[in-house]
């Protein structure tokens, strides 16, 4: 009696057991977070404070800084007196000075280098306001309560691009 056809082999004994059947690999996939538009976030500190301790034209004159440009106008409360417009370069960061005869005030700050450590510190506040804010932010903008003193930053790929710095002035 034949129970089939005669292969020479035993095919019912001679396969390999194969173990489980292989399910595929979950892929996962990163979803990139958009982030908001625009953060803008009340705080004296951060928006008086961005560097931490206040910059000065002989820190950054000390450390590199080139003089741009100086430009001469008349104070408009003291009759008589000439005040001057000093900007500086650093590292690819641009800062203007309001000088008068007996301090010198930041008047406005462009910052693109977030290597030195007034960059560093200016980051630090940059993330505490976005972390105020409750996550990533495209823009973020800090003010003081009396909307005097500003701080504006752009972000790339969750890092600050470009950051300009506003204090009031009179």
């Amino acid at each position: 009696m034949s129970t089939g056809p005669d292969f020479g082999d035993d095919r019912s004994t001679s396969r390999t057991q194969a173990g489980p059947p292989t399910t595929p690999k979950r892929r996962t996939v990163a979803r990139a977070v958009t982030p908001r538009a625009t953060c803008v976030t009340t705080n004296d500190t951060l928006a008086g404070q961005p560097f931490g301790a206040e910059l000065t034209t002989d820190e950054l004159l000390r450390a590199g800084a080139k003089v741009v440009s100086r430009r001469c106008l008349a104070n408009v409360h003291e009759k008589g007196q000439t005040d001057t417009i000093l900007t500086l370069q650093h590292q690819g960061n641009q800062f203007e000075f309001y000088c008068l005869p007996e301090q010198r005030l930041l008047r406005r700050a462009v910052i693109t280098n977030f290597r030195p450590g007034y960059g560093q510190r200016l980051r630090q506040t940059l993330d505490a306001s976005t972390r105020q804010n409750g996550g990533s932010c495209a823009k973020v903008q800090i003010r003081d309560t009396e909307r005097a003193n500003n701080v504006s930053a752009t972000f790339t790929e969750g890092k600050p691009a470009v950051a300009r710095v506003e204090p009031y002035l009179d």
